[in-house]
């Protein structure tokens, strides 16, 4: 695996001071260890715990509502859903009273005819106007899922850059921030992978979306990953893994699995002055085998981790 040594942080730095991020350099973690934090960010919560489909957006607004998160995260194919039915998302935010951040959004990266970027590119359109439109900032943005037996990113690293250059653009000239997702499962899943596209995307316009339990379940070191790609981080899913068959697909309540969730916060919270999105508390949900704790129950588990450690919830 490619180590990120001295030299392709150089590289790193340069690129994105070229894309705008002027003066920019990784953080040495010795300095961020030495600051105090002047403010905590705001804790939201993405709607997976509570499930996949439409049906399930509304329960979770209202636990979440209950809780105290300050906003919320869906897919951009659930917004899409309630627009084709006629259905206001914005009608639905103002009945519960939270706000919407971002939208989880997949698409493929591997395909490179032209046709397929085109119908991908439009798809992708449609949902961050329709996030837009609902007053959200930012679209989580993940490659779409695959097949990884024997798959090789080198064989496809052109048209997968590429792919994620035009997605990228695209959401960022209709006012949005896109940022990427790695997630097991899809092209983008290990260590590797990671430093590989985020070393080689154009950085003016993909910035980065972590997922710390993803990193962990992928093999990947979230520690440094976040350390490495500080710069860059703009919206955040904590989240925890404790492996096995749970109920969550290996994923636990914050504060209930090994992932450094404490270490990671204080990282950000010294290394990033804001953010355009926020950080999401993030628990998977699998409906084929049932979980220890109640959707309501899990989302509080986490929310009191949180409390303990100086988060504020509305």
């Amino acid at each position: 695996m490619r180590k990120m040594n001295e030299y392709s942080r150089r590289d790193f730095i340069k690129k994105s001071s070229a894309a705008g991020l002027a003066a920019v350099t990784l953080p040495n973690m010795d300095f961020i260890n030495s600051l105090e934090i002047n403010e905590k960010f705001q804790i939201g919560a993405t709607f997976i715990l509570w499930g996949y489909g439409l049906d399930n957006l509304e329960p979770a607004l209202k636990e979440m509502k209950q809780l105290g998160y300050h906003c919320f995260e869906t897919f951009g194919w659930t917004i899409q859903e309630m627009e084709d039915k006629g259905i206001r998302l914005e009608e639905m935010i103002a009945k519960h009273n939270i706000p919407i951040r971002s939208a989880f959004c997949m698409t493929d990266v591997l395909d490179p005819s032209p046709s397929k970027r085109k119908e991908e590119l439009a798809k992708l359109t449609s949902w961050a106007k329709l996030l837009k439109r609902a007053g959200g900032t930012l679209v989580e943005y993940c490659p779409a899922s695959i097949d990884r037996k024997g798959f090789d990113y080198k064989e496809h690293k052109k048209t997968m850059v590429e792919s994620m250059n035009d997605y990228a653009k695209a959401v960022t000239d209709l006012g949005l921030t896109c940022a990427l997702h790695p997630h097991t499962g899809t092209p983008i899943e290990t260590e590797e992978e990671v430093y590989f596209i985020m070393e080689n995307v154009d950085t003016t316009y993909m910035k980065f979306g972590p997922d710390a339990g993803q990193l962990e379940k992928g093999g990947a070191d979230p520690v440094k990953i976040f350390r490495d790609f500080m710069p860059l981080i703009e919206h955040v899913h904590l989240k925890d893994y404790e492996g096995g068959d749970n109920g969550y697909l290996g994923y636990a309540p914050l504060g209930e699995g090994h992932v450094k969730i404490k270490k990671l916060l204080k990282m950000l919270e010294r290394g990033r002055d804001k953010m355009v999105g926020d950080i999401m508390f993030e628990l998977d949900y699998d409906n084929k085998i049932k979980p220890a704790y109640s959707t309501f129950e899990a989302a509080k588990i986490s929310r009191d981790y949180l409390k303990d450690l100086g988060y504020s919830f509305s």
